[in-house]
């Protein structure tokens, strides 16, 4: 849910070095598969350039190596503070009501009700300032870009994404041209959150 009320005490939570120090407490084995979506996704690249020694395979669901250009990450870090002030002067339910409009989200919002209603109620329970704080911390405009870095990956890299899911599959295909060992999979009729719209297909693709 983007943190609980004690990290808001210690804004530094929200920074990037705090996100991979959580991810290496995390990672207690010498060697992990890591998968991150999204967001999480960016992070778990960022981590794995960070620590390739540690990174046995590298799964990347809907996520980027951020955005290339100063000028780009400039005003995307406008848009995300925009987003987040939207978040604290609107609300949860005002932001996810907008956030769900996009169109890659369509796919997941078609889905039955006894499946879209927990989805929808756990998005509900997210902590409004965290998720501000999110946006400004570790958003795509403020974190620094790693597509010139994708070559130094020398793990394999699973690039998933959904059929509907335009902007990351376009961004999974140019990736893939960076990455050594990059296999890009196309879930048939996900948008962008593909473990919630087909998780049985992800788990089968991923333990091939």
């Amino acid at each position: 849910g983007h943190g609980s009320k004690s990290l808001l005490k210690d804004l530094t939570a929200y920074s990037l070095p705090a996100h991979l120090a959580a991810i290496s407490e995390a990672a207690t084995a010498p060697q992990v598969t890591l998968l991150g979506y999204s967001m999480g996704g960016r992070l778990a690249l960022h981590w794995a350039i960070a620590h390739p020694e540690r990174v046995r395979r590298l799964i990347l669901v809907g996520a980027s190596p951020g955005l290339a250009t100063p000028e780009e990450r400039a005003e995307r870090r406008l848009g995300d503070a925009t987003l987040a002030e939207f978040i604290r002067t609107r609300g949860l339910e005002a932001f996810f009501k907008y956030w769900h409009n996009q169109t890659f989200f369509q796919p997941m919002l078609r889905l039955p009700k006894e499946q879209l209603d927990p989805i929808l109620a756990r998005r509900a329970q997210n902590n409004p300032e965290g998720l501000a704080l999110s946006l400004e911390n570790v958003g795509t405009g403020t974190l620094p870009s790693l597509w010139h870095r994708l070559k130094e990956l020398r793990v394999p890299v699973d690039l998933v994404t959904g059929e509907h899911d335009v902007k990351f599959t376009r961004l999974a295909r140019e990736m893939g041209a960076h990455l050594p060992k990059a296999r890009h999979s196309l879930i048939e009729g996900a948008g962008h959150a593909v473990h919630l719209e087909k998780p049985a297909d992800l788990a089968m693709l991923l333990s091939a």
